[in-house]
C-alpha cells in the first residue's frame, strides 16, 4: 500500500547541493544550475538571474535536477511534485511514487496555477523555478521541448486531483497543447514507457511537446511551476529540454503501446482507486 510521508519541509531559495545518481537524474538544488540546463548551448540567450522554490529531505531526495536521454530529450532540467530521483529513465516498475514534503502554495503560486489546473485551487508540493534573461539582438522567438507526466493517470483523470504544470513567459502562460493547459486531464495523456511515470502527455504518442513565445529586447522572465493538485499525493514530473532560439526538431517517439488499452480499465477501476485514496489521505 501507498503511504504518505510524515515528514513536513519548508519551500527554499537557491542551495549547493548536488546528488548524482545513475539512472540518467542528476538530483540539483541550485537554481543558478538548474537555469543554466535550461539554456545550455544557446549562444543568443543571457541569464542574469535565477531563483527556485522547491522541496529537499536531505541526500537522496530533492524535487529539482538534470537529467539526459529521458523522453526523446538530449538534456536539460528536470521538476518534480516528488523525489526527482524515482523519475530518471527505465522501466515503470512502481505504481504511484509519492514523496510527501508536506508544503501548500503560496498565494502568488495560487494565482498561477489555478487556470491551469481545472479551477481547482488547493495545490501543494510546488517547485518553481524562475529566470530573468536577456537575448541577442535579431532574436524575437524562444522554443521549449517538455515531457510531462504523472502517477495520477489514469485512475484520478477526471476529478479533483487535476496535477498541471506551466511555463510562464513574461507573465503569460505559453504551455497550451492543442489549445488546452498541461495537466492530467488531457486528452493526449497515455501510458508511453521511459520512466516510472504513469502516464505521459503524448499526442500521437510522442511525448515530446514545443512550446514557443515572443521575447523582447531587455529583461525577459520566465516561470517554471509544477504542483499536486487538492491533496499532496502521487507525483507529477516535468523534463524541460534546453531553451531554443530556432524552432527545434521533434525527436522521433520510442516504439510505445497504444492508449486504446487504457479504455479496458473501465470505471469500475476509478471507483476502487478513489477508495484507495480515501484511505492514503485518512
Amino acid at each position: 500500500m501507498r503511504r504518505r510521508s510524515l515528514a513536513t519541509f519548508a519551500l527554499f531559495a537557491v542551495s549547493s547541493s548536488i546528488f548524482t545518481f545513475a539512472d540518467s537524474v542528476t538530483l540539483n538544488t541550485n537554481a543558478t544550475q538548474l537555469a543554466t540546463a535550461v539554456t545550455s548551448g544557446n549562444t543568443g540567450v543571457t541569464v542574469t538571474s535565477a531563483t527556485l522554490q522547491g522541496q529537499s529531505s536531505g541526500a537522496g531526495s530533492a524535487s529539482t535536477g538534470t537529467f539526459s536521454n529521458i523522453y526523446g530529450l538530449a538534456s536539460g532540467a528536470v521538476i518534480s511534485t516528488g523525489n526527482a530521483a524515482n523519475y530518471g529513465s527505465g522501466p515503470n516498475t512502481t505504481d504511484g511514487f509519492t514523496t510527501d514534503f508536506g508544503t501548500t502554495a503560496t498565494a502568488a503560486q495560487a494565482l498561477l496555477l489555478d487556470p491551469i489546473s481545472g479551477g481547482n485551487t488547493s495545490h501543494f508540493d510546488v517547485t518553481q523555478l524562475d529566470l530573468s534573461f536577456t537575448v541577442d539582438p535579431g532574436i524575437s522567438t524562444i522554443f521549449f521541448n517538455v515531457a510531462f507526466g504523472s502517477e495520477e493517470f489514469p485512475e484520478f483523470v477526471g476529478s479533483e486531483f487535476v496535477d498541471a504544470f506551466g511555463l510562464y513567459l513574461n507573465g503569460t502562460d505559453i504551455a497550451f497543447v492543442n489549445s488546452l493547459p498541461v495537466n492530467i486531464d488531457h486528452p493526449c495523456f497515455a501510458a508511453i514507457t521511459g520512466t516510472e511515470l504513469d502516464g505521459v502527455l503524448a499526442c500521437g504518442n510522442n511525448p515530446v511537446n514545443t512550446f514557443s513565445g515572443a521575447v523582447h529586447e531587455g529583461t525577459n522572465t520566465l516561470t517554471f511551476i509544477i504542483a499536486d493538485t487538492s491533496d499532496h499525493i502521487l507525483d507529477t514530473t516535468a523534463y524541460i529540454g534546453a531553451l531554443g532560439t530556432s524552432e527545434p526538431i521533434p525527436p522521433i517517439p520510442s516504439e510505445v503501446p497504444e492508449p486504446s488499452s487504457i479504455a479496458l480499465l473501465g470505471t469500475g477501476l476509478l471507483a476502487v482507486a478513489g477508495a484507495v485514496r480515501r484511505r492514503l489521505i485518512a
